[in-house]
């Protein structure tokens, strides 16, 4: 049965956030302010898409039907004064039904999509998995990581997808995947050609 939320607000973004990934945002347009504070408030999530028209600012833009919730797990103000918060990625939807309120903010009712259960990371694309802990090792070595992590397919593509080099048009396309292998060999497919 798949889970329908109403009147999430929806963040439009360059950029993709995936499960588990983690997102610095600063925070200064009074319909995003309004935003955080709810959302800390109810301790509710927010919904980040990636913009396919229009921009960050402003009137509200058009984003794709695909995202992923924000959880807001930090918060704060930088020296210049502008609100900071630091967003982990929970769980992948689609919207159904949006609204773009008088003040440019955009809610809509979204289906939470399911994630698939642990899936091994098939040996022939294991050296994705080690590629991947070596781009932790040498990148963020203090990062505290489980040895299973590297086994689980919809994991390593997540993480793989948000360090790889490439358009966000692909990362989109590689969150929209429902199977994990698929998006390890797309993501292998995209390694190869360079």
């Amino acid at each position: 049965m798949p889970v329908l939320t109403k009147n999430v607000p929806i963040f439009p973004l360059s950029t993709v956030l995936f499960p588990e990934g983690v997102l610095s945002l600063r925070i200064f347009e009074a319909r995003y302010l309004d935003m955080v504070s709810s959302c800390l408030k109810q301790d509710t999530p927010f919904g980040v898409c990636m913009i396919v028209d229009g921009h960050e600012v402003g009137k509200a833009a058009r984003s794709y039907q695909f995202g992923t919730l924000a959880k807001i797990v930090e918060w704060g103000q930088s020296d210049d004064g502008v609100l900071t918060i630091e967003v982990m990625g929970s769980r992948r939807f689609k919207i159904l039904h949006s609204n773009i309120s008088s003040n440019e903010l955009i809610t809509a009712t979204i289906q939470v999509l399911p994630e698939p259960a642990a899936i091994p990371v098939p040996e022939d694309l294991m050296n994705l998995a080690l590629m991947l802990k070596n781009v932790f090792k040498r990148h963020q070595p203090n990062k505290a990581l489980k040895e299973e992590q590297f086994n689980d397919a919809n994991w390593v593509g997540y993480r793989l997808a948000e360090v790889l080099s490439m358009e966000n048009v692909l990362r989109q396309r590689l969150l929209q995947m429902e199977d994990p292998i698929d998006r390890l060999h797309m993501l292998l497919g995209l390694f190869t050609e360079r």
